[in-house]
């Protein structure tokens, strides 16, 4: 079921009211795609009670279940991951412990619903000071969990940083520590090369915005042209080590192979819930093509599942059949 998949982003910041038939229809596309599930990001304080964290806030509730209801119909599979956690979580027993009734709470609710095709994610990007001390509160997350949705297959989360200034999500996947729990799917996002996948972005890194045209595959000679285009020094610099790097296939595929050992050697089904490039006319329309293909075709060759994370154009054939889905034809 954790196959092929696009994550819902955009439902995170819209109101679900009076917008299913818009959902369900937009599932129907999906499973027409060849799409196996969907990641629903959810908003925890919509849903998490500080007063009271063993009892669930009721106002988005019903949506929510709506939603879950309208996949099963539709047969595709979902998980559900919680957003926008605090940051005392990390550092707060008295927090963790909260959020221990919380999650007792909402697996409770959600147990009632098929395991075979909902999925609970602990929590996104988790950013702890290290793996180890996100290890030490994932633990206490997931045996709440799974106290009350017995049968349902949980997505631990990895944490984004492997120091506490070293952030490099698929090196945290491989420090996570092994729950003594076979029905646990290891999950980790992958922007690699995050110069490429996010150049023109206007939030997070502030060199990003001033990328643009980046190609990929990358190499000396091909970010050469873009180098005097460019005004901000450290994007410059940035770019330039980009070609230096020579990412492509083959430099994908060695980073992900790790992925792939470590899971073969810790015998556990590993995912990647997180991946794609940002849909902007900054990103030359080939470089992402060619990314998109690539980062899919060697996430299937590991038997490693997927899950694009940028908002697709469902009338976008060249990218639908990128991500090797069924163009619609009659979208």
């Amino acid at each position: 079921m954790l196959s092929k998949g696009f994550n819902l982003g955009r439902w995170r910041v819209i109101e679900f009211a009076d917008k299913g038939d818009d959902i369900k229809a937009t599932l129907l596309q999906y499973k027409r795609l060849g799409l196996t599930y969907t990641r629903l990001p959810i908003v925890l304080s919509r849903f998490f009670d500080d007063k009271n964290p063993s009892v669930l806030k009721k106002d988005y509730l019903p949506a929510l279940d709506a939603i879950v209801q309208m996949h099963m119909k539709v047969g595709l599979g979902i998980t559900i991951c919680p957003f926008d956690a605090p940051d005392e979580l990390y550092s707060n027993p008295a927090v963790v412990e909260k959020y221990v009734a919380f999650f007792k709470a909402f697996a409770a609710h959600f147990s009632r619903t098929n395991p075979e095709k909902v999925f609970l994610e602990v929590l996104n990007e988790p950013s702890a000071e290290t793996p180890q001390a996100w290890d030490k509160i994932q633990l206490k997350l997931i045996s709440a969990i799974r106290s009350q949705a017995p049968n349902h297959t949980i997505i631990a989360s990895s944490n984004m940083r492997v120091t506490k200034n070293n952030w490099n999500n698929l090196r945290g996947l491989l420090k996570t520590q092994i729950v003594n729990d076979k029905n646990v799917v290891y999950n980790f996002h992958f922007y690699e090369p995050f110069i490429f996948t996010h150049q023109g972005a206007e939030w997070g890194w502030k060199a990003l915005k001033f990328m643009r045209g980046i190609p990929y595959p990358s190499n000396p000679q091909t970010v050469a042209p873009i180098l005097n285009q460019i005004r901000d020094p450290q994007a410059k610099r940035a770019v330039e080590y980009y070609g230096k790097e020579k990412w492509n296939k083959t430099k994908l595929s060695k980073e992900l192979s790790l992925v792939a050992n470590w899971a073969k050697s810790h015998e556990v089904p590993v995912i990647c819930n997180e991946f794609g490039v940002i849909q902007s006319a900054s990103v030359p329309r080939d470089s992402m093509l060619r990314y998109l293909k690539d980062i899919r075709q060697i996430l299937e060759s590991h038997g490693i599942g997927w899950n694009q994370w940028f908002r697709v154009n469902l009338r976008d054939r060249e990218i639908i059949q990128a991500l090797g889905l069924k163009p619609l034809i009659n979208p």
